[in-house]
């Protein structure tokens, strides 16, 4: 029976691996890639047991920490009701269907709200501007004269 360890889990399970079998190493205990193979070659090795011992030691570990592991069956039972209802063209037109709201809901109405409030916050900084070069037409001159002397500075400086 091949049993695999359920992702996120390696974390918790490396610092019960370590209580229980403290001969094993850092770097044995870092290294595992979720394979129950190797975990059980490691503790044969670093304690000199049989493999069969090494295995039924490994299982009495498994049994006490039983929410560490999924059995590979179970994946794969989940991995085949999950094609089947991914296959099923109402599945799909369903999930077409709400990733389309939420798309519409998250992404592109908030686009259009902003973007209204882009143009609006424009169009004011255009008025405003607008009355300012008729109400004060001297003053527009002068400021536009200064800009472009300091700019001309600017500039010729850099060469």
């Amino acid at each position: 029976m091949n049993v695999q360890i359920a992702k996120g889990a390696m974390k918790e399970l490396k610092g019960d691996l370590k209580q229980t079998w403290a001969k094993l190493t850092d770097d044995d205990i870092n290294y595992l890639d979720g394979n129950v193979d190797e975990i059980i070659g490691k503790v044969q090795r670093a304690y000199g047991f049989t493999r069969e011992r090494a295995q039924e030691e490994f299982d009495s570990f498994k049994r006490a920490h039983a929410n560490y592991f999924r059995e590979e069956r179970d994946i794969n039972n989940r991995e085949k009701y999950m094609d089947s209802s991914l296959n099923s063209s109402s599945s799909i037109n369903e999930m077409r269907n709400r990733s389309g709201r939420v798309f519409e809901e998250d992404i592109v109405q908030p686009s259009r709200e902003y973007m209204e409030k882009v143009r609006e916050l424009g169009s004011s900084a255009m008025h405003r501007s607008s009355e300012l070069v008729k109400n004060y037409p001297g003053y527009t001159i002068l400021g536009a004269a200064s800009i472009g002397f300091l700019l001309g500075a600017l500039f010729s400086r850099r060469n």
